[in-house]
């Protein structure tokens, strides 16, 4: 492909048509149209982490449904799968569209909560009416005579079926449980009152529910991100199918890795100008990984994390300094938000798991009830949910977990980070890991990186030390070197000979050419006597990891034993 006829790097929008008619590069999910219209089952939930794609999606389905884009077809959708004319469906344009987006109803004011869900009902309810002139001006005003979004919503609907019966809708909700996830998250008692119960936005799907029943609501799309506030209303809401799980829609949204390559080849690859699969084996590292189904072979690149980087990149084909998008990386605290409910053991247990031994095992909690106690296997299903683990392989009912890719890790190194400084008031100091972080990339040493894990060291209590182990050592080693964009660390790689505690191995970022592989031991008093016997232990397995490692990028290798004692005494050995 020349370089007049590239399409340009999608920009971060939500709107199909403006993508389109922008000459964006669109990665084809038009063909999910087909399968979509193939289930018994017209009313469809589909839940994805945020930034995830789900938004152009419900847009690409309102153009494509929309009876005024009819004239738009061929502009719209003539190079796409769904616009040959094999492919298209009967039911293209055929629609009057209704479009709720709940992603900006504000909830920082709980009694301000109805009031803004109440405007997001207005508002697409009159450009509703403006769109296709089917109410008069005096129906206008008797649909909105309440101030209720509900009632709003009810009397709209009779109006429409009363001025033409034949009227078919299409409903597409993008987010539909944005602003209930925010409430669940630290006002649970008003997200059970509003939900479930007799609250107004069960009411609300019950409105829906009675006009998908009378005809005037013929299909139904609302994504989301979670099933909590879904299940709360089932009984209410019962008509809808969650095809999150289903493997026919895991690619629905969300890049695979051959849909990002073809869309760098068809923006922003020039030959001879940067190496292809270089270039996107590190993409892999640090934005692929997400599998929502058991059963679906290929993993997910995320959108966002892969376009903000592409268009930085195409600029002078050099890799940004951050590598990490900060719209997902701001998202840590979401983390303390799901484990805030449950108790202290198995808050840390989660903690220890994930970020020591990067899987959890646990079940996937496919309906919550919100009458039973919040538990474990709760939490972990909402850090999936979320995007912050993913479906590794399961096991009948038992589900490995996995972080997804290096950016999620980096957002649990933010969130160790901030419980460190929170419970034991200490504040890491950039300036120090920036001068250490520069030690270990070109001069080969590690004697900044020990003296700083004694400083955090120094601030742990002795209560606490009580029970420390050396998975908490590596856990102060992982939050020191984890936030640079230096070195790529990873914990408990597998080998032949064992488990390594850590592999820092330097990205395209860092000129340095030394790498580290480090063992840790962490000493308590009873231990000292046998000092010597783990000490000679510990040599030998750092010398077998280093003999077995079959990575072939390893450039100036240093491999280190690292023995703490108690709070402050500490010895390195370093294997040559």
């Amino acid at each position: 492909m020349s370089q007049k006829t590239k399409k340009r790097i999608p920009i971060l929008t939500s709107n199909f048509a403006t993508l389109v008619a922008g000459n964006g590069y669109y990665v084809d999910k038009t063909s999910f149209i087909h399968k979509m219209e193939g289930l018994n089952f017209p009313n469809l939930f589909l839940l994805r982490p945020r930034r995830f794609g789900k938004s152009l999606h419900l847009s690409m389905l309102e153009y494509y449904y929309g009876i005024q884009h009819r004239v738009r077809f061929e502009e719209l959708f003539g190079e796409y799968y769904i616009g040959k004319p094999e492919n298209i469906t009967p039911l293209r344009n055929s629609y009057y569209i209704l479009k709720f987006n709940f992603s900006g109803i504000k909830t920082d004011d709980v009694n301000e909560i109805f009031k803004h869900f109440t405007a997001e009902i207005r508002g697409a309810v009159d450009l509703f009416i403006k769109e296709y002139n089917v109410v008069s001006e005096s129906d206008r005003e008797e649909i909105y005579s309440s101030n209720d979004a509900n009632t709003i919503l009810r009397n709209f609907l009779f109006k429409i079926r009363g001025s033409d019966p034949g009227v078919k809708i299409y409903l597409l909700i993008d987010e539909y449980d944005h602003f209930t996830n925010e409430l669940f998250a630290f006002n649970t008692e008003l997200f059970k009152e509003i939900v479930s119960r007799n609250g107004w936005v069960r009411k609300f799907y019950e409105v829906i529910k009675q006009f998908m029943g009378e005809g005037i609501i013929d299909r139904f799309f609302a994504t989301g991100v979670t099933p909590v506030t879904l299940d709360s209303m089932t009984s209410g809401f019962n008509v809808a199918q969650n095809i999150t799980l289903d493997n026919k829609f895991h690619e629905m949204a969300g890049f695979t890795e051959n849909e990002l390559i073809d869309m760098i080849k068809a923006t922003t690859y020039e030959e001879g100008r940067f190496d292809l699969d270089a270039v996107v084996a590190d993409m892999r590292l640090w934005y692929n990984g997400s599998r929502f189904s058991p059963d679906a072979k290929d993993k997910l690149y995320n959108p966002q994390m892969v376009i903000t980087f592409l268009s930085n990149f195409s600029n002078n084909f050099t890799y940004p300094r951050e590598m990490a998008d900060i719209n997902v990386t701001s998202d840590y605290t979401k983390i303390g938000k799901i484990l805030q409910f449950l108790p202290k053991d198995e808050f840390n247990a989660i903690i220890e798991d994930v970020f020591t031994n990067e899987e959890i095992q646990e079940g996937l909690t496919l309906q919550y009830n919100l009458e039973r106690p919040y538990s474990k296997t709760d939490a972990v299903s909402l850090l999936f949910y979320n995007g912050l683990l993913t479906i590794e392989k399961a096991v009948f009912e038992l589900v490995t977990y996995q972080i997804p890719n290096y950016v999620i890790k980096q957002l649990y190194w933010e969130f160790l980070r901030y419980l460190y400084e929170r419970d034991n008031s200490f504040m890491y100091d950039n300036k120090e890991i920036g001068l250490l972080v520069q030690e270990l990339a070109f001069d080969g040493k590690i004697d900044k990186l020990i003296k700083y894990a004694q400083k955090v060291m120094g601030t742990i209590s002795f209560r606490d030390l009580e029970n420390f182990r050396e998975s908490n050592l590596k856990m102060i080693f992982m939050t020191i070197i984890m936030g640079t964009n230096a070195f790529y660390t990873t914990s408990e790689l597998e080998t032949h000979k064992g488990y390594l505690d850590l592999l820092i191995r330097k990205t395209e970022l860092n000129p340095g050419g030394h790498e580290y592989l480090l063992e840790l031991k962490y000493l308590k008093k009873a231990d000292k006597k046998d000092y010597n016997e783990i000490r000679r232990k510990g040599i030998e397995q750092i010398t077998n990891y280093r003999n077995s490692l079959t990575v072939t990028k390893l450039t100036k290798l240093h491999a280190y034993l690292i023995l703490f004692s108690g709070k402050f005494e500490v010895e390195v050995f370093e294997v040559e």
